[in-house]
């Protein structure tokens, strides 16, 4: 918007009779528009806008009219950042024009629309800064494992929507957040994507717990019976069977021809004592969904007194105890069944990765010996 700004002067005309008053232009002047937090902040949306790249030989930014979430056009990106120090691309959404996000940024996300030319991917390299206009920035990785609206990007839309209060707002990024000029978005690694409908969009906390939500309803369940100590299988399922002073752990026909495991130890001397099974060749086993209904079921005789542990752990390092021999009556005579509840271990609230479990894991704590023929999960 031009705006004429007037500045006058006075011309003193003297005659016989009277003096009069006439105003003149001297030059008129642009004004910039007053910056609104109101409207619409759109990054990419139909082709229109000034937004830039610099993709130099590592790559391609063109607008294609090839598919399109919206409308007829996207942003057809492909990279390999290998050779190039720096690639990306970049617009303002205000029309160049100062953005205090200093408080809407508490609820305001950066949203666009992806995906893939031709495979699946799980990760989307690319890294939104916040600029304001000294250069300083707030980064931030678009991890699509927290904002992705789905579990994987392939040939459909899917949403990405990063909330701005994620991004790292402190004196250690020297970023003035209530002058942002514009989101930069920093190609790292290599992809092949379309992008379409970048904007920034009204959002809130309740709004992402709820996609984070939605997105775990979309993740594979877990069996809910699940075979842990498969008979035939110790040797490629157990770890610590190398017998040693600490112990001996063996698999061994029973009494009435089914196979067993059989634990002898002594930690009082001796801190090996301890060994684990995988029942998924070492991959991850699934947990997810079952925890409320199913329990970890171990069919266990000892001797009197045998002291140990039982716990389970995932691949991310967590682990939790599913018993301990001192709260049980277990006797060496008959068989006891062991029945705890997976509810109540609370792998969830000790943030266990329930599609990532590793193993349940055995350790002796004192000295004793053991005998195991069924380590099962089950919904019975």
């Amino acid at each position: 918007m031009r705006k004429l700004v007037f500045i006058t002067f006075t011309l003193l005309l003297a005659t016989c009779d009277s003096i009069k008053f006439q105003e003149q232009v001297l030059y008129d002047k642009y004004e910039f528009p007053a910056s609104r937090e109101d409207d619409e902040q759109v990054f990419f949306s139909e082709g229109t806008g000034t937004m830039w790249n610099s993709l130099f030989n590592c790559g391609n930014f063109e607008i294609s009219n090839q598919v399109a979430y919206s409308g007829k056009s996207s942003i057809k990106l492909d990279w390999n950042k290998a050779k190039c120090e720096w690639i990306g691309f970049g617009n303002s959404f205000n029309n160049w024009q100062p953005t205090d996000l200093s408080e809407s940024r508490f609820r305001k996300a950066l949203s666009f629309y992806v995906r893939t030319q031709e495979k699946t991917a799980r990760a989307i390299p690319i890294v939104a800064n916040l600029e304001d206009f000294s250069g300083g920035g707030s980064y931030y990785y678009i991890d699509a494992g927290k904002y992705l609206y789905g579990l994987e990007m392939d040939t459909t839309w899917k949403q990405i929507i990063v909330p701005l209060w994620h991004f790292p707002i402190d004196e250690e990024n020297e970023v003035d957040i209530s002058s942002i000029k514009q989101m930069k978005f920093q190609l790292e690694g290599g992809g092949s994507f379309f992008l379409d409908e970048i904007t920034i969009i009204d959002y809130s906390q309740e709004k992402y717990d709820k996609m984070r939500a939605d997105v775990e309803l979309m993740r594979p369940k877990g069996n809910a019976n699940q075979i842990v100590y498969r008979e035939g299988s110790f040797e490629e399922d157990v770890w610590g069977s190398e017998n040693n002073e600490c112990q001996t752990l063996v698999e061994e026909i029973s009494k009435n021809e089914t196979k067993q495991i059989h634990w002898i130890y002594n930690s009082k001397e001796c801190s090996w004592a301890k060994w684990g099974i995988n029942w998924n060749g070492w991959y991850a086993m699934n947990l997810r969904g079952i925890d409320e209904n199913s329990s970890f079921q171990i069919k266990i005789k000892a001797t009197k007194n045998s002291a140990f542990k039982v716990f389970i752990h995932d691949f991310r390092g967590h682990k939790a105890e599913i018993f301990t021999s001192k709260t049980q009556t277990i006797t060496s005579n008959d068989w006891t069944i062991i029945n705890v509840p997976m509810k109540n271990l609370n792998l969830k609230d000790k943030n266990f990765a329930m599609d990532q479990i590793r193993e349940v894991y055995f350790e002796g704590t004192g000295e004793g010996e053991v005998f195991i023929n069924e380590i099962k999960i089950t919904d019975k």
